[in-house]
């Protein structure tokens, strides 16, 4: 009997260093794994900031809504944006988020979810809808909207859509007066 106990304890010992061991070799591996997948993004990001050239984007406001009987308060401005790829390959663009500035002061803050598919050495267009409230910009930058005088400016950032996932990539659009 004491002989069995003692084969039982050598053999859960066996069993612990073995377990031991396997923890010791699979636990780093995981941590090199994920050191690899953020190493490959690292590249991937800096691949993608090398080779593939900023869009010209610029914008123009096609129309200003507004209906005093809806509504006192909000303007809509309907934008279209149009640019060209430079690039030698098509780009897609996950999606794409807009701040606009009207006379410096910042007015709305916009997006576009719809994937834009865009082709290599080509133009391309898109509109989106801007929604703007008194309360958020002011009275007086209100009424140089409506009096078409105000100065706009839009910054956005654009989301790359690449088999390596979406990379941010910021754009400063030119200010206009309108």
């Amino acid at each position: 009997y004491y002989m069995f106990n003692i084969l039982l304890k050598v053999n859960s010992l066996k069993k612990t260093l073995l377990f031991l061991l396997l923890m010791i070799f699979i636990a780093p591996s995981q941590a090199q794994f994920k050191n690899l997948s953020k190493k490959l993004k690292s590249k991937a990001t800096e691949s993608v900031k090398k080779n593939v050239k900023p869009l010209t984007i610029n914008y123009k406001i096609k129309k200003i809504h507004y209906n005093p009987l809806k509504s006192l308060t909000k303007i809509s401005l309907d934008i279209e944006f149009n640019g060209y790829n430079p690039n030698k390959i098509g780009v897609s663009l996950d999606r794409i988020e807009f701040d606009l500035f009207i006379d410096d002061k910042h007015g709305s803050k916009f997006y576009n979810e719809k994937k834009i598919k865009i082709p290599k050495e080509d133009n391309f267009t898109f509109e989106e809808v801007a929604e703007l409230r008194v309360n958020t910009m002011g009275k007086a930058i209100f009424d140089q909207i409506i009096k078409k005088k105000a100065k706009y400016r839009i910054d956005g950032t654009y989301f790359l859509d690449t088999q390596f996932g979406n990379f941010p990539i910021k754009a400063k659009l030119v200010e206009k007066e309108i």
